[in-house]
């Protein structure tokens, strides 16, 4: 009996989440000044020129929400019509992730510009293989209830279908900082059901309404 009250309080006093574990290429992701280059022949992307390539120097921009933009001699080019927060490289694609929009986008360019095409969510689900994509379109009223194997991680991925925006919401009391916004990662000790908060700043106001994530445990 001693064993398993000890066991139970373990169990109630681990953390409930913790930091995603991103895949190599996620992590190995652009930072500010860093140059990546489009090779025009086969409109792959790479660290280095390799030969008819044009190279960009990725700059962040300040006070705006931390927006990308590539640098090309005394061009400053966005990174497609909505703009990117964190870029990476993806089987020779740019991949770029809008935090404020929770978006993923295929970065091209066509030689004057660099134009954005929207992820599905397969195409989404190949770069993340080990995670649940939760379209927005899903919640009811703002809410949503997702179920978890006991006793198993699961990490679940905030994908927007929809025209809202999420201009720097973030989840509550979580703390740390994640590379993908919407990355939601729960640990296998939770055991209780649990309600997550992603919000404006913990805003409650009708034009900033949170999402209520709650995860419970099942099959």
């Amino acid at each position: 009996m001693k064993k398993l009250a000890v066991f139970l309080a373990l169990l109630f006093t681990s953390g409930s989440v913790f930091a995603y574990d991103y895949p190599s290429y996620v992590k190995d992701g652009l930072k500010d000044e860093d140059s990546i280059c489009s090779n025009q022949k086969t409109h792959k992307w790479t660290r280095t020129d390799e030969g008819s390539s044009t190279c960009f120097i990725k700059q962040m921009t300040h006070g705006s929400g931390g927006f990308s933009e590539f640098e090309y001699g005394k061009e400053h080019l966005e990174t497609g019509k909505d703009g990117t927060t964190y870029e990476f490289l993806y089987n020779g694609d740019l991949i770029g992730y809008n935090a404020h929009t929770l978006k993923f986008y295929k970065l091209v360019f066509n030689g004057k510009t660099i134009t954005s095409e929207i992820l599905t969510v397969p195409q989404i689900q190949e770069i993340f293989p080990d995670v649940q994509i939760v379209n927005v379109s899903q919640f009811k009223n703002n809410k949503i209830t997702l179920t978890k194997p006991w006793f198993q991680n699961k990490t679940y991925l905030i994908v927007n279908d929809t025209e809202r925006d999420f201009y720097k919401y973030q989840f509550e009391k979580l703390g740390g900082y994640e590379l993908i916004r919407g990355i939601l990662n729960v640990s296998k000790y939770q055991v209780l059901p649990e309600k997550f908060v992603f919000s404006h700043f913990g805003s409650r106001d009708k034009d900033t309404p949170p999402l209520y994530i709650t995860v419970v445990n099942g099959k």
